[in-house]
């Protein structure tokens, strides 16, 4: 399981159902989406383009490049 981070920079961290559907149009599979408008976090599955996955959300969201910081990591299960 990986998951992405969105926070925010100059606009508050998209909402939950912009970062899943980008994630969708970016060939992923969300998961659970947790946090505030300060930052959410997004669970998925699949291999996500990076640079895809934060050019669908900037569409989606109506942000742009500097909107929001991403942080990407892969969860290793124990």
């Amino acid at each position: 399981m990986s998951f992405v981070k969105v926070e925010k920079n100059q606009s508050s961290a998209p909402s939950e159902v912009e970062m899943k559907k980008a994630m969708v149009e970016s060939g992923g599979e969300p998961g659970e989406c947790t946090g505030t408008n300060a930052a959410r976090t997004l669970t998925y599955t699949g291999a996500v383009n990076h640079t895809v996955y934060e050019n669908k959300l900037i569409e989606i969201a109506k942000g742009k490049r500097t909107s929001w910081n991403f942080v990407w990591a892969d969860a290793k299960a124990a």
